[in-house]
C-alpha cells in the first residue's frame, strides 16, 4: 500500500483527530471528531466560535493536525499542517454536514438550517493541508512518517 493509499484508509477509519493551534505563539491541542474532502485536499470539524482554538484561528491560521489510528506497537496513523479557517458557502457547509451525518449517525440532523437561519451556535471549520505524513510501523518501510504525494 502507498503512503496516500494508507492516508485514505486511516483518515476514512479515524474518528477523532487532535488539532494544535497557536496562541501567543504557544501550542494548544483540542481533539474533535472530523470528517476528510474527497479529494484529500482538507479535513473538517465543527466548533463554537468561542472555544478557544476558534479563538487562536482568527489569530494565526497555522495549525497541524494527527489522528491515531493504532496505538498500541506497531503504531500508525496520519499527521498533517495546514492552516485553518471558518467554512462560509452554504453548499459546502451542505456538503460537509451530509459526510459528517454520514459517519456519525446523523449527528448534525438539521445543521445546514440552522446554520442558514443564523439560529445554530456552531461553525464549521477547514484546515486546508500543506503536509500529510503517514506514520505505520506494520505497513510501512522504517515505519515512517512518509510524506503522502498528492498526485
Amino acid at each position: 500500500m502507498t503512503p496516500k493509499n494508507l492516508a485514505e484508509h486511516y483518515f476514512a477509519q479515524g474518528r477523532v483527530m487532535q488539532i494544535a493551534t497557536l496562541h501567543s505563539g504557544s501550542p494548544r491541542v483540542n481533539s474533535v471528531y472530523y470528517v476528510v474532502a474527497d479529494d484529500m485536499s482538507a479535513v473538517y470539524w465543527m466548533s463554537e466560535p468561542q472555544r478557544r482554538h476558534s479563538e487562536d484561528l482568527r489569530h494565526d491560521a497555522r495549525m497541524a493536525g494527527a489522528i491515531a489510528i493504532k496505538t498500541d506497537p506497531p503504531v500508525a496513523g496520519v499527521q498533517f499542517t495546514g492552516r485553518g479557517s471558518v467554512v462560509q458557502e452554504h453548499a459546502k457547509q451542505r456538503t460537509i454536514i451530509a459526510a459528517y451525518n454520514q459517519k456519525y449517525d446523523n449527528v448534525a440532523k438539521g445543521l445546514a438550517e440552522r446554520i442558514e437561519q443564523g439560529t445554530n451556535k456552531h461553525q464549521i471549520y477547514e484546515l486546508t493541508f500543506e503536509s500529510v505524513e503517514v506514520f505505520d510501523e506494520l505497513n510501512l518501510p522504517g515505519g515512517g512518517p512518509l510524506p503522502v504525494s498528492r498526485d
